[in-house]
């Protein structure tokens, strides 16, 4: 993979020279933040799915379906991102798992990222933060 140029000003920002896209888990209850993470990560060149909590996450796993980055939001209802990144853990998920959160309190960041993260950062995701997050991908 090579790396490639990023700029806000084409449709479709390249990282990585790859015949596969990278496919990516967004999970996350809010409609707008799902949205503007979609889109931000398909202007990365991501293929995204969308799941609204945790659970959906789990279950999605649980049917077969992998992904190589995950990116969960904290609080959201029925599962939330501790929790699903726990389960996911124990079911021997290796994908990376990136933590999104609202809130900026070192304490729950903390707690967030011992539950078995790769990474944690506040929302909402930009281009700055999406090229870290697939840099660290592309290294791991």
């Amino acid at each position: 993979m090579g790396f490639g140029n990023v700029t806000s000003t084409s449709k479709t920002i390249k990282i990585f020279d790859t015949e596969k896209k990278i496919s990516v888990l967004i999970v996350e209850d809010d409609l707008l933040i799902q949205k503007i993470h979609k889109v931000i990560m398909t202007k990365f060149g991501t293929e995204v799915q969308l799941a609204a909590n945790g659970k959906e996450a789990v279950d999605l796993f649980l049917s077969g379906a992998s992904f190589d980055l995950i990116l969960t939001d904290l609080e959201m209802p029925i599962m939330d991102g501790i929790e699903a990144t726990k389960q996911l853990r124990s079911m021997g998920v290796t994908s990376m798992i990136v933590g999104l959160t609202s809130r900026n309190q070192d304490s729950e960041i903390q707690a967030f990222m011992k539950s078995g993260l790769n990474a944690c950062y506040v929302k909402p995701l930009n281009a700055e933060k999406v090229t870290a997050v697939l840099n660290e991908w592309k290294n791991n």
